[in-house]
């Protein structure tokens, strides 16, 4: 109880050194590091058996061990909440060369993973978008004179029937997801640059040879895509032939699956 009592007050005061130094941003502030060791020299100059021990408590508190909040701060602690998940599920797959992934997992492992059944939709692009706010659709694509809908209905079907589901949907929309309390595996396909990507050859999933054009695009937009969302990332996969990419992606989600899911308190992860 007294190391907790430390430790919250040791936040507290480097709060209020930080507070007056007007500085901003995700490390501390001059100031607040200088009082922070000044006050940590000080427990260790006094005798007395309660400065020891503040002293001890204090050199257990490392500012580059603990979170930083945006105003700089650390916290030791988080409240967070465990997530049942009876079902699978369901997987998003990231990255260069996603599709012919996809591909290759559904059709070697059917049993495991299945598509995302897309629901075919004429209405209006304002009747769509009231089913994305009011979450009943999590993403959808324009086509010729219809949408093609991904429903939270369909991707909690498919978990129900004992399948990963194979999200088609925008980087974007895991945050809509996340609202509905359906929390994805998400795994990430990097490459080390566009050759690589444009080596990959496959006589079944990649009949056609990947332009360099193309493979600089996929490569870019990855690079992109890492940048923007990789605190979405479950996992990270190295790039390379379509069947090692499916082996690794097989086992990440075994173990994803199997472990017990915990999301702050009163938000998604």
């Amino acid at each position: 109880m007294d190391q907790e009592f430390h430790r919250r007050a040791s936040v507290t005061e480097l709060k209020e050194d930080a507070g007056g130094g007007g500085g901003g941003g995700k490390s501390l502030s001059a100031a607040a590091r200088r009082s922070f060791f000044r006050r940590k020299q000080k427990h260790k100059r006094s005798g007395s058996r309660d400065g020891k021990e503040a002293a001890s408590v204090l050199d257990a508190v490392s500012t580059d061990s603990l979170p930083l909040l945006d105003d700089g701060l650390s916290l030791a602690y988080q409240r967070v909440q465990k997530v049942e998940c009876s079902s699978r599920r369901p997987v998003l797959v990231l990255g260069p060369l996603s599709d012919p992934v996809k591909d290759m997992l559904v059709q070697e492992s059917p049993g495991k993973f299945c598509r995302c059944v897309l629901e075919v939709m004429k209405a209006s692009q304002q009747a769509i978008e009231r089913g994305v706010k009011d979450c009943l659709f999590i993403d959808y694509k324009r086509r010729s004179g219809h949408f093609d809908v991904t429903t939270v209905a369909s991707i909690k079907e498919m978990g129900e029937k004992d399948c990963h589901c194979l999200l088609d949907i925008a980087t974007h929309a895991i945050e809509r997801l996340h609202a509905v309390h359906i929390y994805p595996i998400v795994v990430f396909i990097r490459y080390k640059n566009a050759k690589q990507i444009k080596e990959q050859k496959d006589p079944v999933y990649l009949r056609d040879k990947v332009s360099q054009k193309h493979s600089k695009e996929q490569f870019e937009s990855a690079q992109k895509t890492e940048q923007e969302y990789s605190k979405f990332f479950t996992g990270i996969v190295q790039g390379g032939t379509l069947p090692y990419i499916c082996t690794q992606i097989q086992t990440i989600v075994d173990q994803e699956q199997s472990k017990v899911l915990w999301t702050p308190d009163g938000g998604p992860p």
